[in-house]
């Protein structure tokens, strides 16, 4: 089953709160958000990234790169069902390009998770909320994916509400970064001093 995890970095969309900039290509640490992304992704059968600008960027580092099948910026959800079009494996491990901090391990618990519970979707809950885009989601979810953007839906909280109790808490030591504020980026820079 491992074998059958695509990774899929979600980078495409409008980045309202970082002024407008593509997100995956802000630099931390020294590189670029994409790439701290793929090395989460390093145990995945293969690589996808969605994004919706700066495509031919994003093809120079050797991945699959999927813009939203929907045009006009529909949200995380439309990135996700673009890519579930794409690929080949039976399970996305979705993780958002602004979000550090992620074990290389966490997909194997994730794993775990759905095959204790048999759920479609597992996501991450950490000491605060859920963090319903960075899990685990199972392409036999597109059909219900497509009809309920169809229908006018982009709230990734309403549609993964019904597998939400199968949400995995991360462990006491594991601290998500979310870099999607210039506030965040300065924040996080100041600790690594």
């Amino acid at each position: 089953m491992k074998d059958d995890v695509a990774g899929l970095i979600l980078a495409g969309g409008r980045s309202r709160r970082l002024g407008g900039v593509d997100k995956g290509w802000q630099s931390y640490k020294g590189r670029p958000l994409v790439q701290h992304a793929m090395n989460q992704l390093s145990a995945c059968s293969e690589i996808i990234i969605s994004a919706n600008r700066n495509l031919d960027a994003y093809r120079k580092l050797d991945v699959k790169v999927v813009p939203d099948a929907r045009a006009g910026y529909q949200g995380p959800l439309s990135g996700i069902e673009s890519a579930m079009k794409e690929c080949r494996s039976a399970y996305l491990y979705v993780v958002p390009c602004d979000v550090l901090g992620v074990a290389l391990d966490w997909q194997v618990e994730l794993l775990k998770q759905v095959q204790d519970t048999g759920s479609a979707w597992v996501g991450t809950r950490d000491s605060e909320r859920l963090q319903p885009l960075l899990g685990l989601w199972s392409c036999s979810l597109l059909p219900v994916l497509t009809k309920y953007l169809d229908e006018g839906g982009r709230r990734v909280m309403e549609f993964v509400q019904p597998f939400e109790k199968y949400a995995l808490a991360l462990p006491d030591d594991m601290h998500l970064l979310n870099l999607n504020t210039p506030e965040a980026f300065v924040a996080a820079e100041k600790k690594d001093d």
